[in-house]
């Protein structure tokens, strides 16, 4: 494997992604509050069963918060990925750390995406496919979802 030439650093995520994962946690979050709420008013549930859903909320955000405070900056500090002349390296984690290597002539195709959580913070995500399974890299400023994108196309058979 070659790991020589400017695209062989290991590249670091986007700063904005920290944000970007809190917001996302934050709005899942209010989604799983609410429900609870409404079951906890207009549950069919008998009234000792329903009184375990505020319980079970406050675990939720309890979690949450862990999440937002200690996960997510973990998840950016050991998300990076690395372009060579043969593969593409990503490595994942936040408590256990994952790194996996694409050779690029098994890649199949490169797709750039963009939610609308994305788009407001003007970030995308780069999806590599192989046969066996795709994987997500990112979030990516848009000049760098287009130098992946165009480095893929560029060096994959």
């Amino acid at each position: 494997m070659s790991v020589t030439g400017p695209d062989a650093a290991s590249r670091q995520l986007d700063k904005r992604s920290v944000l970007f994962w809190q917001t996302e946690n934050a709005a899942g979050i209010v989604l799983v509050l609410a429900l609870a709420a409404v079951l906890h008013q207009f549950s069919p549930l008998p009234p000792q069963w329903r009184g375990w859903i505020p319980y079970l909320a406050a675990a939720a955000l309890a979690f949450a918060v862990f999440d937002a405070l200690v996960l997510i900056p973990l998840r950016y500090r050991y998300s990076r990925y690395t372009l060579t002349a043969d593969c593409v390296i990503v490595e994942q984690g936040r408590l256990w750390r994952r790194r996996q290597v694409y050779p690029l002539s098994r890649v199949l195709y490169c797709e750039t995406r963009q939610g609308p959580i994305l788009r407001w913070f003007g970030l995308f995500t780069v999806r590599t496919a192989t046969i066996v399974e795709s994987r997500s890299i990112g979030p990516l400023s848009r000049a760098e979802a287009r130098r992946f994108e165009q480095f893929v196309r560029e060096h994959s058979p």
